[in-house]
């Protein structure tokens, strides 16, 4: 395999990515005008009234971006396979499209501008007031989910306060700050990863770092629709790597405070309690725990994985937003469990194809979101029956030599 492979399978992302950004603008929300310049503003109406419009065409035009994407990403994986190829400026190269696109598929973002906002000029308290509390605010008039309070920690409400301060009042700068936010999110979870398997002399594959960091799902949720999930996921991932790694009294703070941060991000991180308490008593074990003991050493990135799908299967997650799968597909540098990977992988691409029903009908009934259920599940569930198939398959459970009497 040459070089030019690499090449045709990255530029086949970018040229997706990039036809993602431009479709992305169809759906910019009618009372929200990002530009004054006549010519953006002539080609928006155009895209509105050719694209948004026409829902089929809408539809068509997004899944067909999302098979080139995956078609792409699986051609990534594949290289990385074969030829143990991976830098660093692959995700930023392949994700750099989706900074310049809007944020089609979620209007949290403009949540987080809002209660930073909220506090900064109105000092409320956007975990007790909400958004319709203020209906003379411009903002209000493109924001979604305005009936609410703010559904995440004090400790992101404190944190969105640094984004909105350095765009200076000036909506499109706070949006472009909230979107840089989210990139060095990415940064901060690959040097979180990194620390911990350095510490924990976990050996990354290749493929692995491009399973995750050039994951469609990942890139298009955290970049394009900016959503805060990995300041929830990169401090968890530090702190169980810190008490892993080190128990001394300053390490151990730090490790606290850290998870004690992502906690106070999104809620969800609770749940690695047990494993970051596990992790602090293991060298205390008495000697008949001496098999768990070496066990946990090992395995508890897949235990986290684990527990960090378990939100995932309930019903407050409608099974779930296709966001929230960052909590679980970012565990894959560190586990070596290939077939939860590979499951995960193909979850994440059906995943993205959870939004057609909505893009259909732009709505939120049962029945839609009962399809949406669907479309996540049935190829993930076939996929993983087929994985499991093969893994079998590949599995000597007896020697050749001895036969089933």
């Amino acid at each position: 395999m040459t070089k030019w492979w690499r090449w045709l399978a990255v530029g086949s992302y970018v040229a997706a990515a990039s036809c993602f950004a431009y479709w992305s603008f169809a759906l910019t929300d009618p009372n929200l005008v990002l530009l004054n310049w006549a010519p953006y503003w002539q080609w928006q109406q155009w895209m509105w009234q050719t694209v948004f419009a026409n829902k089929p065409l809408l539809v068509q035009t997004y899944v067909g971006i999302i098979a080139w994407l995956a078609v792409s990403y699986f051609g990534l994986l594949f290289v990385s396979v074969k030829q143990k190829w991976w830098s660093w400026w692959l995700p930023l190269l392949c994700g750099l499209p989706f900074f310049f696109s809007y944020n089609a598929l979620s209007h949290d973002v403009f949540n987080y501008i809002f209660n930073a906002k909220m506090v900064l000029v109105y000092h409320a308290n956007p975990h007790v007031q909400v958004a319709l509390d203020f209906p003379h605010d411009d903002y209000v008039r493109f924001m979604h989910n305005t009936h609410t309070p703010a559904p995440y920690g004090y400790g992101w409400t404190v944190f969105s306060l640094i984004p909105y301060l350095m765009g200076f009042g000036k909506f499109i700068l706070q949006w472009l700050m909230f979107r840089a936010s989210s990139v060095l999110s990415i940064v901060g979870l690959y040097f979180a990863i990194r620390f911990t398997a350095k510490t924990r002399k976990f050996d990354v594959q290749q493929w692995q770092w491009v399973a995750v960091f050039c994951n469609p799902l990942l890139l298009i949720e955290v970049v394009s629709s900016s959503h805060n999930d990995l300041w929830m996921m990169a401090p968890a991932i530090l702190a169980l790597g810190m008490v892993a790694g080190s128990r001394k009294g300053k390490n151990l703070l730090i490790s606290a405070a850290t998870l004690g941060f992502s906690i106070s991000t999104k809620f969800a991180t609770a749940l690695l309690l047990p494993v970051w308490l596990f992790l602090l008593a293991r060298p205390m074990l008495p000697k008949k725990f001496g098999t768990l003991e070496k066990f946990g050493a090992t395995h508890w990135p897949i235990l986290c994985s684990l527990l960090m799908m378990m939100p995932l299967l309930t019903d407050r997650s409608q099974q779930f937003h296709p966001w929230y799968l960052t909590w679980v597909l970012v565990w894959i540098p560190l586990h070596k469990n290939k077939l939860w990977s590979w499951f995960v992988i193909v979850l994440s691409i059906s995943s993205l194809l959870r939004y057609i029903p909505w893009l259909l009908n732009d709505s939120f009934t049962d029945a839609i979101i009962f399809q949406q259920k669907e479309i996540t599940w049935i190829p993930a569930i076939i996929a993983g029956i087929c994985l499991l198939g093969w893994w079998i398959m590949n599995t000597k459970v007896l020697p050749h030599d001895k036969k089933i009497t």
